[in-house]
């Protein structure tokens, strides 16, 4: 299977993240011409340029970088309504990548209130509205990057837990460490995660179907 995007839009949101930027990164090799979004354009520009390898059918000008704060709902519409910070539109997407979110690491009985909202909002909520916001070309392709807690659930993380699993099917945490029962003993590489988004935006037969990266657990 050939994986080219020459002449595709591709807009990977949380793009200052690891996975992020690779994901951006692997886009951009295969010759889509991509927009990043994230909390800091000047971060991104530090973080991704070395990593954004055009080809010759592309041009560095064909990669921006617009400010996002997906926790703030208003900014979400107005980027993809072109009245964002700048006035820059993202316009239409060919391939909608959404990886941002953020992590908690305690227990649900000592989480503040606040903070539950805010992992729910940025994992959640904000996915929700990217995904009803964004102008998707016909046969467009959006991949929701969940998380392994999604479906084994997050011992000490259940805000995390609950707002991934969300993306797919709210399953019962289980209380226990996972990454000792991944057969592989690890988790996914972030390079690893982004061949696989890209696999998923180039395969058209790839419709509604849940990419487990789980290292074998799920065989296990």
């Amino acid at each position: 299977m050939a994986l080219r995007f020459a002449g595709k839009h591709a807009v990977v949101v949380g793009a200052t993240g690891v996975i992020g930027s690779r994901v951006a990164s692997a886009l951009s090799r295969h010759g889509a011409a991509v927009t990043l979004l994230g909390r800091s354009a000047l971060t991104q520009r530090a973080r991704l340029e070395p990593l954004l390898e055009p080809l010759p059918s592309s041009s560095e000008s064909a990669h921006r970088f617009i400010k996002l704060d997906v926790q703030d709902a208003a900014s979400i519409k107005d980027v993809f309504a072109g009245r964002g910070t700048g006035g820059e539109a993202v316009g239409q997407v060919d391939v909608l990548v959404n990886c941002a979110g953020i992590s908690q690491t305690t227990f649900l009985k000592r989480t503040p209130d606040e903070e539950l909202r805010r992992v729910v909002d940025t994992n959640l909520l904000a996915t929700m509205l990217v995904c009803k916001h964004a102008r998707m070309q016909p046969h467009g392709c959006i991949i929701n990057v969940s998380s392994l807690m999604a479906t084994h659930g997050g011992f000490g993380a259940t805000a995390y837990a609950a707002s991934k699993a969300g993306l797919i099917d709210l399953k019962p945490e289980l209380q226990q460490a996972y990454l000792k029962d991944t057969p592989l003993s690890r988790v996914a590489d972030p390079d690893e995660v982004a061949d696989a988004a890209v696999f998923l935006a180039a395969n058209q037969f790839a419709n509604n179907c849940i990419l487990n990266l789980d290292g074998g657990l799920s065989a296990a």
